[in-house]
């Protein structure tokens, strides 16, 4: 399986070393069956997170699981392309009727990720790429184990600050990006592969080197 793995054309790298305890759970390798595996990005806001997600869909031919949200589009975010955008209600109903695998409450709304897209997702290619946060990893190791791989992506403050005024975001995202940087940035040892996302081709050949060589 994972022949795009294997074939991949990529540069040496030193990824940071992470030592952290694997579940002793890890379904999907019972009777020699090929592992479904998860490729989870995560880490700090505004690290870029959803775009390595998504140019690493392409890269590899993994199909990304768009989450779903109750928070407003920002300006150039279009429905179905950055987000399923939702309303409460919709989000509730998803909820009740236990259709999502996980799902978190932010300040600016809430998120969650389809069981139905990611199970279609893992079933026809036998891996999927989503983008959650600290609760989203703990969910999906809780249901996958070791099989759901954790990449954290991080910047610095500064980088967070240039990169939304570069866009155009808002001045109550940036403040709320900056806010929770140290909250969220204390999280980055609990994963398997530590990134620094300085130059986004740079950063997604080290994932590519990486999974290579873990899967």
């Amino acid at each position: 399986m994972w022949k795009w793995l294997k074939s991949s054309k990529t540069s040496p790298v030193s990824p940071e070393p992470v030592n952290t305890p694997e579940p002793a759970n890890t379904p999907g390798e019972a009777g020699g069956e090929a592992k479904q595996q998860v490729i989870i990005i995560t880490g700090t806001s505004g690290s870029g997170r959803k775009d390595i997600a998504k140019r690493l869909s392409s890269g590899l031919g993994v199909p990304y699981v768009l989450p779903y949200t109750t928070r407003a589009p920002r300006p150039g975010e279009q429905d179905g392309e950055h987000y399923h955008f939702i309303t409460d209600a919709e989000f509730r109903a998803l909820q009740e009727k236990d259709e999502l695998c996980e799902s978190v409450r932010l300040e600016r709304g809430s998120y969650g990720i389809s069981k139905h897209e990611l199970d279609r997702a893992l079933q026809q290619h036998q891996a999927a790429i989503v983008v959650v946060n600290h609760e989203g990893v703990q969910t999906f190791r809780k249901l996958y184990g070791e099989n759901a791989v954790r990449i954290f992506l991080y910047v610095t403050k500064e980088d967070i600050r240039l990169r939304l005024e570069r866009e155009g975001a808002p001045s109550e995202v940036l403040e709320e990006y900056l806010r929770n940087y140290s909250d969220q940035v204390i999280y980055k040892r609990e994963s398997d592969f530590l990134l620094q996302n300085i130059e986004t081709a740079a950063t997604l050949e080290k994932i590519k080197l990486f999974l290579q060589e873990r899967i």
